[in-house]
């Protein structure tokens, strides 16, 4: 075999060390972005006071970071911290652990779970969290906020909701009802009326947005 001349080796090196490394360059995983959710529930309670309900959500990767006020309690704050678990292509389920406190009126440690199953056009959340309120010592207690829907259309969802709360006095410890939404881009509004026609019943209005 005739020998490669010095410069046409020079030539094929030139060539070959810039491709393997934009080969390299281009096997680097990618950083995950930060993805942003912030939405605010305004409930309207018969014979009580009227109050807003803020959430702020943030997501890179598997990282979950929230805060939320008046959720816990009216002029109290939380921050949570949790780690995301996706699982399923046509059937995906989410599951998302969650530790953090509250600040404020009611103040306490917190522990809670937060899950999301998709199935075609059903879907089911959850938000459940376990909080012992050491400020306005009136113990432990059970937060929780589920929804079942089916979106007919993309843009529609109806369903149904259940809460526990104690942010306000209602007559029965577990309120359910309807909901509607509707989803417009990255803009999402719902109406849910929880005990509807009953003595406590009441309405929560939630507008939202993703970034």
């Amino acid at each position: 075999m005739r020998p490669l001349h010095p410069l046409a080796g020079l030539a094929l090196l030139a060539v070959l060390v810039p491709a393997a490394a934009g080969a390299v360059h281009a096997a680097e995983p990618e950083e995950p972005s930060w993805s942003v959710e912030a939405s605010l529930a305004w409930y309207f309670v018969l014979e009580q006071e009227n109050f807003p309900q803020p959430t702020i959500l943030a997501n890179r990767g598997p990282l979950h970071l929230e805060t939320r006020y008046n959720y816990e309690g009216l002029r109290t704050v939380s921050f949570l911290v949790g780690w995301n678990f996706e699982f399923g292509e046509r059937v995906k389920l989410g599951l998302t652990p969650i530790a953090g406190c509250a600040l404020g009126e009611t103040g306490g440690p917190i522990l809670g779970l937060e899950l999301s199953l998709e199935w075609g056009p059903v879907g089911f959340s959850s938000q459940g969290e376990w909080m012992n309120d050491r400020l306005g010592g009136t113990g432990s207690f059970l937060y929780a906020w589920a929804e079942l829907d089916v979106r007919p259309w993309e843009w529609l969802r109806v369903g149904m909701v259940v809460q526990r709360t104690r942010v306000f006095h209602t007559p029965r410890e577990v309120m359910l009802g309807p909901l509607i939404g509707v989803t417009i881009w990255r803009l999402d509004a719902s109406a849910y009326w929880l005990d509807p026609g009953g003595p406590g019943q009441f309405v929560v209005v939630a507008l939202g947005a993703s970034f």
